[in-house]
């Protein structure tokens, strides 16, 4: 068995990471709008929030990003009126209530690099010396690219009494990389300053994917959009936004503890103090046991635009996806008869050609040949794939389902045994994902627990997948943001759950409606054009996902 070795940066401060952290930590997020290039007035605003929210008894601040200059800047020109060095002005003021309180301070702002005349969008991370013990520049920066340098490098994690910190910005919190390496290299708590709408749904799932406590610090108010300019130099070179910047949609500061509970949310129009506090305590476990062996395909650059068009992906095609359950285990397939006519009625009534029917986890006890063969009949009947899950595969006790895939009358059997299993379960685990071109898509079969690795998605995405079938049992209240946030990767979802409600959750930026939670069928209108413009964080080294971690949630 190889062995790899890697880096993961980790900044030490006084304190002596030997000594045991603390139980709980109270921590502030300041909810705050900045006025637009008013950096003085801002750090005067900022200075007095930090000061209140340092005598309330928080010991970690969050401010919110590009907090002394406001968001919208389109040009280095621009940039160059409100940035400063780190350390500078703003990290010493806010050093001086670091160190008079005692308290750790993470600050958004726009930061000059004199060394290479850069300029990014950062965050500073002070500590309660005063001192900033390091910087973080946001990864994606979109159209922030007319201004803001490239960063690279691993997500830093800092030690502090109150557990491990690490920090992102805005945009990096929606992939699911960089939070997760995050908690791989063994963050407790993931700090957010951010400008944009987020959902406390989302955020939980985060935390509870990660085992991290998540702390966003965000913004309200309006700014402008920017001008079109058609003579520029370099320094004025500048990329406006499509329309007005509006942080009134959505924009919520939180606090959520790494088991998903919210500890506390503000979205008022208003500055605010958030405070709330987080319990520490011992790491706990992934919901999931990781696959490194499996994620190799993640540090590949498979959607680069003209390495994407040569992945050999289906046509895209329209078609109805089908999530369907009986409503309890059944003996002999014929039983699944009432259903598949019922997605049939209902394609035909869209005007939809009838692609893929998943079923729910363990519909059927074995994969006998008696049952295989009923079930290809089916399928050639109805000329429609069925995915079908079955409690145990004829090598054991493992749990298998099967594509039955249909072209031009005949059926093709594709096998697929769970490749993640939950930390107390034991079998062995399929050794591949499987992946198979349909004629409405990319296929890839997977089971419920498959998804709570945020790295099963991530890796689909990379393989170029139009659709995820997924055969669940749960009852979590919460897995439907599961397969929601799974969907924001640019795949399909088509759920169907023996234990709760089936879904069908369309990925990118379909039109409405979006997405169909049912009991017993969900049916929606897929168009796989739809999710063949993939993003995935640029400039992020995930080697650290690609091997077994060290941390004891692991």
């Amino acid at each position: 068995m190889r062995r790899i070795v890697f880096a993961i940066f980790v900044a030490l401060t006084a304190f002596d990471a030997n000594l045991a952290y603390a139980s709980s930590v109270r921590v502030a997020a300041i909810h705050f709008r900045p006025e637009l290039g008013n950096v003085a007035g801002n750090r005067t605003r900022l200075l007095a929030l930090n000061e209140h929210a340092a005598k309330m008894g928080a010991k970690i601040i969050v401010n919110t990003e590009m907090a002394t200059s406001g968001y919208a800047i389109f040009s280095r020109a621009d940039m160059s009126r409100v940035a400063e060095e780190i350390p500078g002005p703003t990290t010493s003021a806010l050093g001086d209530i670091a160190k008079r309180y005692g308290v750790y301070i993470a600050a958004g702002m726009p930061e000059f690099d004199p060394l290479t005349e850069q300029f990014f969008n950062s965050a500073a991370f002070i500590g309660p010396d005063g001192k900033v013990i390091g910087t973080y520049r946001k990864r994606n920066n979109l159209i922030e690219a007319s201004y803001n340098a490239v960063a690279t490098g691993p997500v830093p994690v800092y030690e502090t009494p109150y557990g491990r910190v690490a920090i992102v910005i805005c945009a990096d919190l929606f992939y699911p990389h960089l939070a997760r390496l995050a908690a791989v290299a063994g963050a407790d708590i993931l700090l957010a300053p951010a400008n944009t709408g987020v959902e406390m749904a989302f955020l939980q799932q985060r935390a509870k994917e990660n085992d991290i406590s998540i702390v966003v610090a965000n913004r309200y108010g309006t700014e402008i959009k920017g001008n079109e300019v058609d003579v520029f130099t370099e320094d004025s070179f500048s990329i406006p936004s499509p329309f007005a910047y509006d942080f009134s949609h959505g924009s919520r500061s939180a606090i959520v503890e790494k088991n998903g509970v919210p500890v506390g949310g503000w979205t008022d129009a208003a500055d605010h103090i958030l405070l709330g506090n987080l319990s520490i305590g011992a790491q706990g476990t992934f919901p999931v046991v990781r696959r490194p062996d499996l994620y190799s395909v993640l540090n590949q650059d498979t959607l680069e635009e003209y390495t994407f068009r040569q992945l050999g992906l289906p046509k895209p095609t329209i078609a109805a996806l089908v999530a369907a359950d009986p409503g309890k285990s059944i003996a002999e397939p014929d039983k699944l008869v009432p259903l598949l006519d019922s997605a049939l009625a209902a394609a035909k009534n869209e005007h939809l050609s009838l692609g893929l029917v998943v079923f729910p986890l363990g519909i059927l006890p074995d994969a006998d040949p008696r049952s295989l063969d009923a079930l290809s009949v089916l399928a050639k009947s109805y000329s429609v794939d069925l995915v079908v899950s079955f409690g145990n595969d004829p090598l054991g006790n493992r749990p298998m389902s099967i594509l039955f895939a249909v072209d031009a009358g005949k059926v093709s059997l594709h096998r697929y045994v769970r490749t993640h299993r939950l930390p107390n379960e034991r079998f062995q685990v399929g050794e591949h994902f499987l992946v198979v071109d349909r004629p409405y898509g990319r296929l890839s079969i997977l089971q419920g627990p498959d998804l709570l690795a945020p790295e099963t998605s991530m890796v689909m995405e990379k393989l170029g997948v139009d659709t995820i079938a997924v055969a669940a049992d749960t009852s979590d209240p919460s897995s439907d943001t599961l397969w929601r946030t799974r969907a924001a990767d640019y795949v399909n979802i088509v759920v169907a759950n023996r234990s709760g409600d089936e879904g069908v959750f369309l990925g990118g930026y379909p039109p409405a409606p979006s997405e169909i939670v049912a009991e017993g069928m969900a049916l929606i209108r897929s168009d796989s054009a739809l999710v063949r413009s993939k993003k995935e964080p640029r400039h992020v080294d995930v080697s650290p996902l690609l091997v077994q971690c060290t941390s004891a949630r692991c």
